[in-house]
């Protein structure tokens, strides 16, 4: 079994998915494997990622393909079915990470028996830090909302049945306090070790009114999944907290600014 699996959805990425790869391949963490989940761009992106896999066979490579153009939620619930590694992480094809990100999370999620462990993110050139995850009720108040900073483990998403909604705005940010309320132990690395790369072209300077009801529909499906695993009760005001800041106030954003 591998340590970890990296799931990476490739769409018309041809710019960015080099460094993204050269970063996977410089992994100081042995025992990787790396599932590309081609969503059916128009460019060349899966083409480069097979060329750069033939030249790095010392990695494990899966490739898979959703069977039509469906986001990268739905990509990323494709690779799930895909990944055998012990932990699941997410690199985004246009990001980075650093050589000791998989090293660091995985030793330190080992060490702590933890079902999910944690790193600060280079957003752009600011670093920013989640908050210590001793106190799961004040981490899910103020906790910075990048999933791909976390490794999970693979037995406990699907015992849980966690997966991203079917939706095209949030799903992310769903997928992640999904995690945290389920999970039991927490643990963190206290350094920037992920690397978001802003791209202009990526974040719509319109207003868009269905990524609003889409957004919204992302917290939806948070409040009914934490009332049917019978979490809603132990944090009524941190999933309110969360729906209300990333669901509402964002969805206005994107229903009048953009």
């Amino acid at each position: 079994m591998s340590k970890i699996s990296i799931i990476t959805p490739v769409y018309n990425v041809s710019g960015y998915i080099g460094a993204c790869l050269e970063s996977i391949a410089a992994q100081t963490l042995s025992g990787i494997e790396v599932v590309l989940v081609d969503d059916h761009g128009s460019d060349g992106s899966v083409q480069n990622a097979k060329d750069f896999a033939e030249k790095h066979p010392e990695i494990e490579w899966k490739f898979t393909k959703t069977p039509l153009n469906s986001g990268p939620g739905a990509a990323r619930n494709y690779g799930l079915t895909v990944a055998a590694g012990e932990y699941i992480c997410f690199v985004d094809a246009d990001d980075w990470i650093e050589p000791t990100f998989c090293e660091k999370l995985y030793n330190t999620a080992k060490s702590s028996n933890a079902d999910m462990a944690c790193c600060d993110i280079f957003f752009g050139a600011q670093v920013r830090r989640n908050p210590s995850t001793n106190n799961k009720k004040f981490f899910l108040r103020h906790f910075v909302s990048y999933f791909t900073t976390f490794i999970y483990r693979r037995t406990f998403l699907k015992e849980n049945g966690i997966i991203f909604p079917d939706t095209h705005s949030a799903e992310d940010t769903c997928f992640l306090t999904c995690s945290l309320i389920c999970a039991e132990r927490i643990a963190s690395v206290r350094e920037p070790l992920y690397h978001y790369v802003i791209r202009p072209s990526s974040v719509s300077q319109k207003p868009d009114r269905q990524r609003a009801s889409q957004r919204l529909a992302s917290f939806e499906y948070l409040i009914d999944f934490a009332k049917k695993h019978g979490l809603y009760e132990k944090y009524p005001f941190e999933l309110q907290l969360i729906r209300f800041k990333k669901g509402w106030l964002m969805s206005l954003k994107d229903r009048f600014i953009g």
